[in-house]
């Protein structure tokens, strides 16, 4: 069972990337750089300490050249910290039960600090060891400890170097455009709900798929994070022909988080619906006529995201005059109708039918701004 589960796991890590090929990659590195660090301690001679410099590269080696030069300058760090402070009482006061404990508490106290990440424990763990195994009590043994833990860091950000990660930005533009389309998507229908009038709406089903764009947009903004760290001190950059689009990274994120508001506006819509059409309200529900006039400024909604996706907006230096003409369209649509509200319609409906005008209205702004910020970025 294990045997064909790990067969088919190397075959799709051989076939294409993805979760596989990048595990895969990352035990290749570690175990590359484990054997790289303990093969240069034995010809410096070392055999106390030479266990550091297994655990050191362990430790530091990252899927992208960025995260270990991070994670390899906080963890020599608290290395050098925990051997200094285990040196401090081992060479004065000696290793004795209060001094241990003493060291532990100042270690774990340290170890708080923001700029550690996840390596502040390594303090305390660095100075209880030096202090059990007697090497705090001699200089030559912390010497030889630092000596190790340097070995083993060198060696896995050699090994990352080597070994970095090619450069794409596919995954990240992936990103947004599914987030594009899931707005799209909803958008869609909720245009067609709104067609049927009140009772086309589906509440319940709209409510629940806009509040799963926030993990749409969460895991979009993790995707544009691992491709930055991919990017940066990646040495592949230097072999690109014509460069790296710096700008494209920015350009993702910008979008994301426009529609990320998107979402939000849409969300609003929704719960502003809800809210008219509950039993509770005090205000007169929005009627049948509104309902698909609305479905109509939802419909160009559903279409410029469409577009957004379509077209691949965030690849283009500048707008795309068809997104322009589709959004100043629909734009201009939603002031047609709020003046026809103010002439036509009573006033009792105009505050729950405005704020949904208002939140429609938005929703397209955010696509135009999202284009403001791809050309900004890119410029």
């Amino acid at each position: 069972m294990f045997q064909k589960h790990l067969t088919r796991t190397l075959r799709r890590a051989y076939r294409r990337r993805g979760f596989e090929r990048e595990t895969l990659l990352f035990v290749l590195k570690s175990a590359i750089a484990s054997v790289v660090a303990y093969a240069v301690g034995v010809l410096l001679g070392e055999e106390s300490q030479l266990g550091f410099a297994l655990f050191a590269a362990l430790l530091v080696v990252r899927p992208t050249v960025y995260g270990s030069v991070l994670n390899s300058g906080r963890y020599v760090v608290a290395v050098f910290l925990g051997a200094l402070l285990a040196g401090a009482i081992g060479l004065t006061v000696g290793t004795h039960l209060w001094s241990l404990a003493l060291a532990i508490v100042v270690a774990l106290l340290v170890g708080q600090l923001r700029y550690f990440g996840g390596q502040g424990g390594q303090i305390a763990v660095i100075a209880g060891f030096a202090l059990a195994s007697g090497a705090a009590t001699d200089v030559e043994d912390l010497g030889s400890l630092l000596l190790m833990v340097c070995v083993g860091s060198v060696s896995a950000l050699i090994v990352n170097t080597l070994m970095a990660p090619a450069i794409r930005f596919r995954d990240a533009e992936n990103a947004v455009l599914d987030f594009a389309d899931g707005l799209s998507s909803l958008s869609g229908d909720v245009a067609e709900g709104l067609r049927g009038g009140e009772e086309g709406l589906d509440l319940d089903r709209w409510d629940q798929a806009s509040e799963r764009l926030d993990d749409t947009a969460r895991n979009a903004l993790e995707t544009v994070r691992r491709q930055e760290d991919r990017f940066r001190l990646n040495p592949r950059r230097l072999m690109r022909r014509g460069g790296v689009p710096v700008g494209r990274l920015r350009t993702y994120r910008n979008w994301i988080y426009a529609l990320s508001r998107a979402s939000q506006h849409m969300m609003s819509l929704v719960r502003t619906l809800r809210e008219a059409l509950g039993s509770g309200t005090r205000s007169p529900a929005p009627d049948d006529p509104f309902l698909q006039e609305l479905a109509l400024v939802m419909e160009r909604v559903s279409r410029a995201f469409a577009l957004v996706r379509d077209a691949e907006e965030p690849e283009n230096h500048v707008p795309s005059d068809a997104l322009k003409a589709l959004v100043t369209e629909a734009l201009d649509q939603v002031v047609e109708q709020r003046e026809r509200m103010l002439r036509s319609w009573d006033d009792e409906r105009w505050p729950i039918q405005g704020a949904l005008l208002t939140d429609a209205e938005r929703l397209l702004e955010e696509i135009d701004q999202g284009q403001e910020n791809s050309s900004r970025a890119v410029g």
